[in-house]
């Protein structure tokens, strides 16, 4: 039984972007799963991947230098839904999420995020019913833990996490050098979510890593 959520995760993660280009500019799958095989031998077992990343192939990569190569088991895997980015209605935007399961061939995600989500993508995501639709696929077991990715103030933060006390999980953008910093909120923004998180079922505060 975990302490808390994501207590059982190494802290470190493997983030499927900007991975190596072979010399057709495409990435270079065996070097990826050198670095795959070098992650998972040091016992770490967290990547994270979305659907916009790298056009789609970092998905694929994930399938074929993690998935098709390791127990399921064995590692956890996230990936997120962009509803502003490659999409143009709300059917468009949920198709991201079937798209991915395609791509990556992983049955579920053990973590799945709304992505980006800031003052100017936030109607987005509320107009094509993406809150309601990303409970749905965790109440059919496709996915394990959802949450959002977060790029804006500590305002909106706030009230999103006001009205979806059931998130899981929120990703911020922490770099502790930008820790004051006023256009990141960094320290603001954590310390809404800390002060928030007896309201949340678990809480996840992440950099691309697993923090808590």
């Amino acid at each position: 039984m975990e302490r808390y959520f994501g207590e059982g995760t190494p802290k470190l993660g493997f983030g499927l972007m900007r991975l190596p280009k072979a010399a057709d500019g495409k990435i270079d799958i065996e070097e990826t799963k050198k670095m795959v095989d070098l992650f998972m031998k040091a016992g770490m077992t967290y990547f994270d991947t979305a659907y916009v990343y790298d056009g789609g192939d970092s998905e694929r990569a994930a399938k074929a230098a993690l998935i098709d190569r390791y127990p399921r088991e064995s590692y956890t895997l996230a990936t997120k839904l962009c509803a502003w980015m490659g999409a143009h209605d709300e059917e468009s935007a949920k198709q991201q999420f079937y798209t991915s399961l395609e791509r990556t061939g992983a049955g579920y995600f053990d973590y799945y995020l709304l992505h980006s989500v800031k003052d100017s993508t936030y109607d987005t995501y509320v107009r094509y019913h993406i809150w309601d639709f990303v409970k749905e696929q965790k109440e059919k077991g496709l996915i394990k833990h959802w949450g959002f990715s977060y790029h804006s103030g500590p305002e909106l933060l706030d009230r999103i996490l006001t009205d979806h006390p059931d998130a899981e999980f929120v990703q911020l953008q922490i770099n502790y050098a930008d820790w004051e910093n006023p256009s990141v909120t960094a320290r603001a923004n954590y310390e809404v979510a800390r002060k928030l998180a007896e309201g949340m079922r678990g809480s996840v505060l992440r950099t691309g890593t697993l923090l808590t």
